[in-house]
């Protein structure tokens, strides 16, 4: 029974990793651009205890872009019960399919017309929760999303925290209802 719940388990979150997507939109080769859509390839994220200073990091790479290969899915979150994390979310793009170029700064430099949008899908019945909060604004004090707290809960929980790149030029509004998505990424987690 153990066996087939674990194989359960872990098809689900392969299921789960395997439908992250990213937009088709290409910027031009000097990254100069005020209204484009991103191509994502690479999104790292970085969690931090706020006790120990521990680091916890997860990438999901798809170097070749929609179609081709695969894309790398990140490895599970292993979060400790009652913990709060410090997180922080990088993203890449190449244009050569060998290297990757960080254009976090370029992205936040257009804050006011990106967020980033988290939604924590936990498979626990009842639902336990891992929950977080965006703590960052852009220069119009709208949420932002590059930096967030991620509070894990008392008890054991499991699932995964899917992460969005919205593009918003002209109609950011602090939801993340409007816009494209220029990456959308599901990370797993465990909180034991």
């Amino acid at each position: 029974m153990k066996t087939q719940s674990k194989n359960t388990m872990l098809a689900m979150a392969l299921f789960i990793g395997s439908m992250a997507f990213q937009s088709c939109e290409k910027h031009d080769d000097n990254h100069q651009h005020t209204d484009e859509g991103e191509l994502i390839t690479k999104v790292e994220v970085y969690l931090v205890d706020s006790l120990t200073k521990d680091t916890l990091f997860a990438a999901w790479s798809d170097k070749d872009g929609i179609g081709g290969n695969n894309p790398i899915l990140p490895d599970t979150f292993k979060l400790k019960q009652g913990k709060m994390y410090f997180g922080r979310v990088k993203f890449y793009t190449n244009h050569d399919a060998i290297s990757y170029h960080d254009i976090t700064e370029e992205i936040l430099n257009e804050g006011v017309n990106h967020i980033i949008c988290y939604n924590v899908q936990s498979i626990v019945m009842p639902s336990t929760s891992l929950f977080m909060i965006r703590t960052d604004e852009d220069v119009n004090k709208k949420v932002l999303g590059f930096q967030t707290e991620w509070y894990a809960p008392s008890t054991f929980d499991q699932g995964t925290v899917n992460i969005r790149l919205k593009h918003q030029p002209g109609i950011k509004d602090g939801t993340c209802d409007p816009g494209e998505t220029d990456v959308e990424v599901n990370f797993p987690y465990l909180v034991k």
